[in-house]
């Protein structure tokens, strides 16, 4: 209900303010469901700034089990789109990603898959 929540743009260079709109809240996409659509839905890197305003937010992370084979599912793969992500475990999954950010680094390196 006010500012304070921003996205990188597309080129991943500059922070955009979401917008505020009445009635309105903002979904993010994270990296499992990135990985689950094989890309369609682009996990989208965000943070929050401090600003003069007073401002609420409701966070809700959803997760699957630590067992779980996170990987894309096979309505979003064919001969033309490839899987792009490898199989991981969910626990692999939040191990790596909690020490790269301790590390500094964004929550799940792409380029190297890791």
């Amino acid at each position: 209900d006010a500012p304070g929540l921003q996205f990188l743009s597309p080129g991943g260079d500059t922070w955009i303010d979401a917008p505020v709109r009445p009635g309105e809240f903002v979904v993010i996409v994270g990296d499992v469901l990135e990985r689950f659509t094989n890309g369609e839905l682009k996990a989208t890197p965000h943070r929050v700034v401090r600003t003069e305003h007073p401002r609420r937010s409701i966070i809700r992370f959803n997760a699957v089990n630590p067992n779980t084979l996170v990987e894309p599912m096979p309505q979003f793969v064919s001969d033309q789109r490839p899987p792009r992500y490898t199989p991981v475990r969910m626990k692999t999954h939040m191990e790596t990603t909690m020490a790269n950010l301790r590390a500094g680094k964004g929550a799940w390196d792409t380029q190297k898959n890791r």
